[in-house]
């Protein structure tokens, strides 16, 4: 899997790779035997680590070997991952830089988000998987077969961070074990792990690509001193209640937009994606969209983004994509204020006869080569789909008040939940951020406000339960409760370097505290049901005093 001579010819030396590129490199998915009747599923990585034997072997060695390929090349991990913000230099012949903003290929802040990292995800796993399969072919004989099965039903595995939210363990050791060719036999030899790291290669620190990371760090690093990786990693991902938040938005969003992009009920899908940045690295170059994808957590985490929009588009056929058109913001090639659709292109991603790819076109992922477990659409109806989402959706997410794992017998099958609508412009604060609310004296949510898109309404929903149970409210009445979180409700907004915004400068900064009557799910393959909500505006008071230690 090579870009046509061509192509190759013009990449990559200076700010314009691709400009006269006669045959982009399409994005089609990993190839699949027609006759196999059926795909391979993407694994979590936890399982395809635990699993090992040579599908784990193939996927080190395969990510080890784009890790290694010449910044130069089209396709080595470098340019894939240099697609989503730096270096800002074109890829697959998608026209000069006409940005008036932010200047990277990825839509942030907009519903582009999710079907744009579609193909972007997709490209990656072609690439890891055309690698995996040549490693494959120079095994002995004796295990050939094996690693060349192995290699064609490899796929990018997913962390899922929402059910177990720790980083994966594979990603921690900065060596691993792995089994290569030995003679006719296999050793089992130790190497570098390319989840740990990703060494940037020293002409792009010296410039050869253009400006790249100010700080000329020359490797992706996670939490640094005083911190340490995982465990201040997991102590940041165990402060935000990630699988309460999924769950909130598969069972109580009603459109695409507010699932996937923005919305006033809850913490939709992009803004959940946020805080992982924000976590996981405890900043760092995953926390920038300059730099973050090139952090070896980057594509498990986008590909478990795409696992839980496909089965949104399960549960939701007719809200599976955005149905509107929209001013789209400043990115690569795309002008801030160009009007979007369903049919614009995700650029720099085609099919094949240059044929751009859209948000239409990678709706379904039955184009490219790939399914998630419970979404095997050649074995199933669209309705069995459906049920089996939903029941997979319960058993990973479901939790609190509103599961039907806490209603006892006897009791009515409802509860009243609380939620704070945050809205915010980004362009009043200074970014990265984290917006922290506080119920008298003890956090109630947190959102992350990243640095792109640089300004635009953000609005989200965070629920309020797990405060309200650990404190006298929840035995109130619903009207005593709203008055107790009116009376100690205060906002923070904490920056990167722990000190505080004074939210006086934050004038568009408003919550509105939310309460609805939410009936629970009676058997597996069902969801709660919410009920009408009353809406009151919060007075927004501001610690002054509070300084927060963020790593």
């Amino acid at each position: 899997m090579r870009l046509k001579a061509a192509a190759i010819a013009f990449l990559a030396l200076g700010t314009a790779p691709f400009a006269v590129a006669l045959d982009p490199y399409p994005v089609t998915g990993v190839s699949v035997d027609p006759k196999a009747g059926s795909v391979p599923l993407r694994q979590n990585i936890n399982d395809l680590q635990s699993a090992g034997g040579a599908p784990w072997d193939l996927y080190i060695r395969a990510l080890s070997a784009m890790q290694a390929a010449n910044e130069r090349d089209p396709l080595s991990y470098f340019q894939i991952e240099g697609i989503h913000g730096r270096p800002f230099v074109e890829w697959n012949g998608t026209g000069g830089q006409q940005s008036t903003g932010w200047a990277g290929y990825c839509p942030h802040g907009e519903p582009l988000f999710a079907s744009w990292h579609r193909p972007y995800v997709c490209l990656f796993e072609q690439v890891l998987v055309s690698n995996a399969r040549q490693i494959a072919s120079k095994y002995p004989q004796k295990y050939r077969q094996q690693y060349e099965q192995a290699a064609n039903n490899l796929r990018a595995p997913y962390w899922d961070w929402a059910a177990d939210s720790t980083v994966p363990p594979a990603t921690v050791p900065t060596t691993v074990e792995v089994n290569f060719p030995n003679g006719q036999g296999l050793q089992r030899r130790s190497t570098p792990n390319p989840l740990y790291t990703y060494k940037i290669p020293p002409a792009v620190l010296n410039g050869e690509f253009g400006t790249f990371d100010s700080e000329k760090r020359p490797e992706t690093i996670r939490c640094p001193a005083p911190g340490t990786y995982p465990a201040t990693a997991n102590s940041n991902l165990a402060s935000r209640p990630y699988k309460q938040w999924i769950y909130d938005a598969f069972t109580r969003a009603t459109n695409f937009t507010d699932f996937a992009y923005m919305s006033n009920n809850v913490v939709s899908l992009e803004q959940i994606h946020n805080g992982i940045h924000w976590d996981a690295a405890c900043g760092q170059q995953f926390v920038s969209p300059d730099l973050a994808a090139f952090d070896p957590l980057f594509m498990l985490h986008h590909a478990n983004v795409d696992r839980l929009w496909a089965y949104w588009q399960a549960l939701r056929p007719d809200q599976d994509i955005f149905n509107y058109s929209y001013k789209g913001l400043s990115r690569f090639a795309t002008p801030g204020g160009t009007l979007i659709s369903p049919r614009s292109p995700l650029t720099p991603f085609f099919a094949p006869h240059r044929v751009p790819l859209t948000t239409e076109s990678v709706r379904s992922i039955k184009s490219f080569g790939y399914s998630y477990q419970e979404l095997e659409y050649w074995k199933k109806s669209p309705a069995q789909m459906k049920q089996d989402a939903t029941v997979l959706i319960n058993r990973l997410y479901s939790t609190g008040s509103a599961s039907r794992r806490s209603s006892p017998r006897g009791q009515p099958p409802q509860v009243r939940r609380y939620f704070a609508q945050v809205h915010l412009d980004r362009a009043e604060v200074e970014k990265p951020c984290q917006v922290n609310l506080y119920l008298d004296g003890n956090k109630a949510g947190s959102l992350v406000v990243m640095n792109q898109p640089a300004d635009g309404v953000l609005t989200a929903g965070l629920p309020l339960d797990e405060v309200i149970q650990q404190s006298d409210m929840h035995a109130m009445s619903a009207n005593e409760t709203v008055n107790a979180i009116n009376g100690t409700l205060t906002v923070v907004i904490v920056k990167a370097d722990g000190s505080t915004i004074d939210i006086t400068k934050v004038p568009s900064l408003k919550v509105d505290l939310e309460d609805v009557m939410v009936t629970k799910p009676v058997a597996d393959d069902q969801f709660p049901k919410f009920g009408a909500s009353r809406l009151r505006n919060v007075g927004v008071k501001h610690r002054h005093s509070l300084i927060e230690t963020v790593i």
